[in-house]
Order: C-alpha cells, then structure tokens, then sequence
C-alpha cells in the first residue's frame, strides 16, 4: 500500500502547473491582442511624403496658374510645368512658354513617376487633349478657370464628290460675350460677316461649289485676338498622281483636275493613289523599287510610259515589278552574238572602272534573249575566256553573272590575242547579226597592222564596236580598229557612266527601238475608251500585251495601251511618248483621266476621314467592305451603310487618339483621330475631380488646403504585428504541449 502524500507534498508538486496555466493564460491574451492591433492598421511616420506639383503652362491655363503661383511654395516638393511636353523647374513662379501649344497630362504624369512622387498637386484648368489615367499615385488637384477665349475651327464635308455644292462652316467657341468679324476667302470669293457671341458654341457657314482641290480660309478679328483658321478639300474623284519623268503627263491630268505632284524620287510613305512611271528603272534605288512593289501588293497603281527613259528603254522588264507590267517587248526574229573583250589590267582598278564594267556588262547579259549569245575574253598580260558565246537562256544567264562577279584586274594592257580570239569564236555562232565590243581604259602594247586587216577580213559579217574608258584610253587605235570593222567607236570620259551605256546598247542591239512614222490605233471597249477616238500615234515601243492583262489600245499587232491587275492594286502601259503622240488631240485629256480614274479605284485603297463637329467626331469610310466596325477608345462599334460603298459612324466629341477599322475580326485601316482644341466648352473643375478621386485624392477648394497635406511617409506595422502574434501562438502551443506531458 502506498502511503499518503503530506499537504506540503501535495502544495510543492501544484506550484509549477499553476505557473504554466497564468504563462499561457498570458501568451493567449498577447496574440489575440496582437491581432486585434493588426486589424486596426498601425503605422509609424518615418519621412516626409515626396510631392510633386504639376504646373499647367498650357495657353488656356497659364495665366491663372502664374497669378496661384506664390502660394504654392511646399517645403520639400518638386515642381513640373507642361503643356504639350514636360520639364522639371525650380519653383512654383517658373514660367515656361516652350512647351507647345497643346495639354498632354500624360506626359506630366510620367514626369512625376520619374521623380518617385508620393503625391501629386495638380494645378489646372482641366482641359486636357489626352485620356491620362491614374498611375497608382494619388492626385489633389486644384482647379483654375480657363483664360477668356474665343477659337474658331473649319469644318467641311466627309469625302464630298466632285461638282457638289458643299458647305465649310467656322465653329466659334466663345468663352465670354464679345462681338467678331469673319472674313471667309476660297472659292466663293471673300466673304464677311459681323457676329455678337454669347459664351457657347455657334457657327458660320459658306458654300461654293467644289470642281478640284480647293482651300477655305477665316479670319475671326475680337477684342480677344485675331484667330485663323484653314481648310484644304478635295473631291474624293481628285486622285492624288505622283509622276516621276513624263511632264507631258502631268499637263494632261493637271488638265483634269487631279492632285498632281512632280517628283525626281519615291519616298515613304506614298501619298498618292497612283504613281506614274517615265524614267528608267535605273534612276531608281533597289529600295524605291521595293517601295513601288509594297505600294501595288497594298492596293496602290502604277501606270508606266514610253518616255525615251521609260517602260523597255529603262529597263522595266528587268526588274523585280516585271511580272506586274501588263506588255512586254516584242522579240524580233533571229538573235544576235556578241563578244566583250573586256580589259582587266592593273589601271582598271582606278576609279572602280572594272566594277563598273562588270556592272554594265551584267546590264547586257540581263538584256539578251534566249536567241542570243554572248561570250566574255577579258585580258591582262595575255587573254582568258570567262565563258565563250553561249545562248542567254535562264541557266545561260545565271552561269554567265556568276563568271562575271568572280573578275578581278591585275598586270599589263595585250589586247591582240584576245580581239582575234573573238572574231575566230564569233564565226563558229549561228546568229546571222554578230558584232566584238572591245573596251579599254589604256595603251595597248601589242598593237600590229594584222589587227585592222582582221578587222576588214571579218565584216560586214561580224562588226567591231570599240570603247574608250577615261581619258587615258588610246583613243586613236580605238577609233581605227572600229573603222576598219564597220563598227561604232565610243568615248566614255567618266567610268560611272559606264553601266548606262551598256543598258543603251543593249537596247539597240536587241532591238528595243521606237518606231516613228504614223500609226493608226484601234480602240477595244472598256470604261476607260468610251468615246475615244485617238488619232495616228507618231511613235511607238514594239510591245505585246501579257495574257494576263487587256489590251484596250492597239496599233496593228502593237499594244498601245494595256491594263491589267496585280497584287491589290491595278496596273498601265502607254508605249507611246505623249511629248510626240496626241499633242494635238483634245481627247487626250480625258482619255488619260478615264484611265487614273479606274486605276484608282481599287478594292484595296479605301478612304477613311474622322471630322470634329460640334457634337462628336464624324468617321466616314468609302470603299468595297462587309460589315465594316471601328474600334476607339477601347470601344467598338458597326458602320453603318450611307450610300454605294460609303460607311458612316459617330464617335464622343472627346474622343482622341488611334482609330482602328476592323472587317472580319481583320484591322484593315488605321487613322488618327483629331485632336481636342485647347480651349472648348467643357467642365475642367469636373474632369479633375473625377481625376482625382480615381487616383485616391480629392479636389481641393483652394490653395490653402496644401497645408493639410503635410504629412509623413507611415510604415505599416499590420504585418509585423500578425507575425509577432504567430510567434507567440506557436510558443503557447509548446509550452501547452509540455505542461501535458508532465501531467502524463
């Protein structure tokens, strides 16, 4: 039997569990206590809040923000002026008129995030011209009524057609009453009118009737200032033309009405629906040449002609858009062969005259028809045949540029091996036209009498064509040598001219020649010859239309002229000079503006307008869609049909930006819609409250509610509080678990 416990026994043993029980009594208290503090949210300020003052120096707000500025002062804050743009200042009194004419609070507010702003003090009138969202810091704004104001805006009609009478009204916006004079200037003459405004919106029209491109001025005089305002229009049937070397062209469609503009160059982007095309392709860079086939693969035109530097004679039919030309040259039956005894000494490493060489002779190859053939016997200290005559087939060509690019020049100038290794080479083509071209930049030191008698021997069946390149060619044994070979002598002073003759000759040669004389055209009926009636053509290029395209105009079996479509856009050829052709036909004119008109109308050249107007932003759209939709502002909404292939829609009066027109889920058009006027009738104290209160501040009623904003950088304590309290949790749960096992 065990015996009994004594009472101090019993006393000592409760002392320690009594202990534990008042420890974690304690420990629940401090977490739940910790807890209920962490609900609570507290914070420590540790540094003063960094605050960035915005500065509204836009014309409509600067004035009132300048006379504020005194009281602005912030100890600590940094300060920004904007308008179209933004800049750091020193102070509130700074003022700054360089930064344009607009109000861009997007720009300021991202100046501010740059300078790590914990608040911003927005000083304005409200009238922004961008949708500026809240950036996560909040904004206190202050608002400062706009300067008196009176603007004036022109708006016209959305793609008026022409011969409409169209009406341009002046929509005036008037910030107080005032009397104005309008003074109206375009094609109905001056026009004035005196008005007493009220503050809000009125307008002025003035009509006339719109034949072509057309411009309408105002001039609005008020104790206010002097306001002007400008508006150019076009009919949307006054295709925009750029030609490149045809002047006689660009007579004919000025005649009739189109927006034509003369140019040496292509630039991007192209702005014009067509481009007409009279110089060669070698007074083109590869890169204009990629920009006239991006143009037509977009649904631009391209119309070319028979100029002496256009369509064959420059080359057209050799370049990357020869499959878009709708003719192609006719080949004359028979091929021709010819030799190039091309010098490759040491001198023609001077100047690039052997790059250029290789250049020009790449020029011929690329000329020649499957019925030719050509050869290459270069020399130096003695000759060599890069590749003897062959005929120009696909396989022919691509062997013969390769051979070509692999010269290279060095040593003397023997030119006698190799010229009689020619003509021997030629006797053995079947080709009944054979010639030699001999080039040289030197003296040749092996110059023998048997030479020209070589020469005589072999013509008149094969001709001897001599160059001389710069001026230390031995002119004189050149000249000789295609005398006594029946042939032609050419002096070529400067090397980069070079690649332009070869082109020349090639043209000759092969038979790419105009015809003169008089020649009767037949007229085939399509939109664009509807009673035409063109007279004898004086000259024309040997052309056949491509079995892709349409012949429309023909003399004989010659195309005069052709049409045709390619990628999305549409595509001409005229083989005939109209600096010699048609001067004197009144026709003419309008033959060729029939034609611009169909180029121009292609399924993949639509036109887009957005016009402000006094109650939102009209969107007009014209061209061959189905269900087209416009996407702005992150909204998007139908177009709806107002007449044959013209769409309409309205937008909010503030709505800017990228406007996007969508068919089938695909973007098909993009346009910039106009933007804000500075000074309009709008609730600017309204616009920042909202502004404000999206961004977690509020609108302030005065200036000397900044003094309430003084304050510190708090550090929230919540978090440190709940993990404190999960400590201690986890110690009373031990010590819980401990006292248990002791009662075991």
């Amino acid at each position: 039997m065990r015996p009994a416990l004594s009472a101090a026994t019993v006393a000592f043993s409760y002392h320690p569990i009594l202990d534990n029980t008042v420890m974690l009594a304690g420990l629940r208290a401090a977490v739940i206590g910790l807890l209920l503090l962490a609900f609570w949210g507290p914070s420590l300020p540790l540094q003063p809040l960094q605050t960035v003052v915005l500065l509204d120096q836009s014309p409509s707000a600067r004035e009132a923000v300048w006379q504020v500025a005194p009281r602005l002062q912030l100890p600590g804050a940094q300060y920004v002026a904007f308008a179209s743009g933004a800049i750091q200042v020193a102070g509130p009194t700074a003022r700054r008129l360089d930064l344009g004419e607009g109000t861009r609070l997007g720009e300021a507010l991202a100046k501010a995030r740059e300078l790590k702003a914990d608040r911003i003090v927005l000083v304005s009138d409200g009238l922004f011209q961008d949708r500026a969202e809240p950036i996560g810091i909040p904004i206190y704004s202050l608002y400062q009524p706009p300067s008196p104001n009176l603007s004036v805006v022109l708006t016209g009609p959305a793609l008026p057609a022409k011969g409409e009478t169209v009406e341009v009204r002046a929509v005036l916006e008037s910030t107080t009453a005032v009397r104005a004079q309008l003074t109206f200037n375009g094609p109905a003459g001056v026009v004035e009118r005196a008005v007493q405004l009220e503050p809000g919106r009125s307008s002025v029209g003035y009509r006339f009737r719109l034949d072509g491109p057309s411009t309408v001025t105002v001039r609005v005089e008020s104790p206010l200032g002097l306001e002007q305002g400008r508006l150019e229009l076009s009919p949307t049937d006054s295709t925009r033309v750029w030609v490149l070397g045809d002047a006689a062209l660009a007579r004919y469609l000025r005649a009739q009405g189109f927006s034509v503009e003369e140019r040496k160059e292509i630039t991007l982007p192209i702005r014009a629906e067509v481009v007409a095309l009279g110089v060669g392709a070698r007074d083109l860079s590869a890169a204009e040449l990629d920009a006239l086939q991006s143009f037509l693969n977009q649904g631009g035109s391209l119309l070319w002609t028979a100029t002496p530097q256009g369509l064959f004679f420059g080359g057209w039919e050799r370049t990357s858009l020869a499959d878009s030309l709708p003719v192609e040259p006719v080949e004359e039956p028979g091929g021709v062969g010819i030799v190039l005894v091309l010098d490759v000494s040491g001198s023609m490493l001077e100047d690039d005259k052997l790059g250029l060489a290789v250049t020009g002779s790449l020029e011929l190859i690329r000329s020649a028809r499957p019925q030719d053939y050509i050869g290459v016997v270069v020399f130096s200290d003695r000759p060599r045949w890069l590749f003897r005559p062959r005929p120009m087939t696909e396989q022919g060509r691509k062997e013969a540029e390769s051979l070509l690019l692999s010269t290279q020049a060095g040593g003397g100038t023997m030119i006698r091996r190799a010229y009689l290794e020619a003509l021997e080479a030629l006797e053995q083509v079947p080709t009944e036209s054979k010639q030699v071209i001999a080039l040289t930049d030197g003296l040749a030191a092996d110059v023998t009498p048997d030479l020209f008698d070589a020469a005589r021997e072999a013509s008149p069946r094969i001709k001897t064509n001599t160059v001389a390149i710069g001026a230390d060619a031995d002119g004189r044994f050149l000249r000789e040598l295609a005398q006594a070979g029946d042939g032609t002598y050419w002096d070529v002073p400067r090397p980069e001219d070079l690649p332009r003759f070869f082109l020349e000759e090639a043209q000759r040669v092969f038979r790419r020649e105009a015809l003169e004389g008089s020649f009767p055209v037949a007229v085939r009926p399509h939109p664009i010859t509807r009673a035409a009636n063109p007279p004898p053509l004086s000259v024309i290029l040997p052309a056949k239309t491509k079995p892709w395209a349409q012949t429309l105009l023909s003399s004989g079996e010659g195309t005069v002229l052709a049409v045709g479509e390619s990628g999305r856009g549409r595509v001409a050829a005229l083989t005939t000079d109209l600096s010699r052709s048609w001067q004197g036909w009144q026709g003419a004119p309008a033959l060729l503006g029939e034609l611009l008109r169909w180029l121009s109308q292609t399924p993949a050249r639509p036109r887009v307008q957005a016009v402000r107007e006094l109650d939102g932003v009209r969107v007009t759209l014209e061209g061959q869609f189905e269900r087209p939709r416009l996407r702005a502002a992150g909204q998007e909404q139908p177009m709806a049909p107002v007449g044959p292939l013209r769409f309409e829609t309205w937008l909010p009066r503030e709505a800017v930006g990228e406007a996007v027109v969508f068919e089938n889920e695909q973007p098909r058009l993009r346009l910039q819609l106009p933007s804000l006027p500075e000074w309009r009738l709008e609730d600017g104290r309204e616009n920042l409250r909202r502004l404000s209160e999206l961004s977690g501040g509020r609108l302030l009623a005065d200036a000397t509610e900044l003094r309430e904003l003084a304050g510190r950088k708090a550090y929230n304590l919540q978090w440190p509080l709940i993990a404190l309290a999960v400590v201690l949790f986890l110690l009373e749960r031990y010590l819980e678990r401990r006292r248990g096992h002791r009662g075991l």
